[in-house]
């Protein structure tokens, strides 16, 4: 099923020119009504909360970061006093609040983790820049034949490290799959069927990222997914698999279909 509800990135918000916005991160005891208290001090200062994260700080302790940008154009404490009002509280640990200029990024969190590992947030725009300028020295083959490549070793380790770190295995490591894929805007898996004894595999992905940046082309151009479910699915059944996109939507449509079989 379609999802309906877009997801913002926390690192960055458009304002309006009245607003007067603060990024601010409170950083919380991990105890019951912690938040509540908070969110408390800030609705009765009349403050607008525009976004807001709430995040374990595994590095700290037991403790919790609650970081928020905040619009005070109508706040009846100042920024001074909202910060005094947090720190009384006995569930704070901590209050850091900046104002972010000239444009409002989140400027108090380095670096970004995807859970233990580091990352980084790129606009799928300049992805498809970086993309473009590399399909400009390669040839259209050479070009398919790097990124399947590519996505087939992606998609190896990935399955490697769900099934060491969550002892996953078969079709619980595809169920994985499916949740990941969507949650990091790769495309939405809508349609997975595996047989584990032929082994033969098709997918159907609604909005596949490749396909959303080669636009109205006519051929199939979703190489780094394509190698990605290859890795990903041979690693599961144990046996060198090959994935063929048989229809892409730069044909038309918004969903790309691929099959994996093992390789000849």
């Amino acid at each position: 099923m379609e999802c309906s509800i877009p997801k913002k990135v926390f690192a960055f918000i458009e304002t309006k020119p009245d607003e007067d916005i603060y990024e601010i991160c409170i950083t919380l005891k991990d105890v019951r009504g912690a938040v509540f208290k908070t969110a408390k001090i800030l609705s009765d200062a009349h403050v607008n909360l525009r976004t807001a994260v709430l995040f374990d700080a595994f590095e700290k302790g037991s403790l919790g970061c609650r970081t928020s940008f905040i619009d005070v154009s109508k706040a009846e404490r100042d920024i001074n006093q909202i910060e005094a009002d947090l720190r009384s509280l006995d569930v704070v640990q901590d209050v850091k609040i900046v104002k972010p200029e000239p444009l409002i990024y989140d400027v108090i969190h380095f670096p970004i983790r995807y859970g233990d590992s580091a990352a980084m947030i790129m606009p799928l725009e300049l992805f498809g820049s970086l993309l473009e300028e590399i399909e400009n020295i390669l040839t259209p083959s050479g070009f398919a034949a790097v990124f399947y490549g590519a996505g087939k070793r992606s998609g190896a380790h990935i399955t490697e490290l769900i099934e060491k770190k969550y002892g996953l295995t078969g079709e619980f490591v595809v169920s994985a799959l499916i949740q990941s894929t969507q949650a990091l805007g790769w495309g939405q898996l809508e349609d997975v069927k595996l047989d584990l004894n032929r082994p033969f595999c098709k997918v159907r992905i609604r909005k596949c990222f490749e396909a959303v940046l080669k636009g109205s082309r006519r051929e199939a151009a979703c190489h780094w997914t394509r190698g990605f479910i290859s890795g990903f699915m041979s690693r599961v059944v144990g046996k060198p698999l090959e994935a063929v996109e048989v229809k892409c939507a730069t044909g038309g449509g918004d969903v790309c279909e691929f099959e994996v079989c093992p390789k000849i």
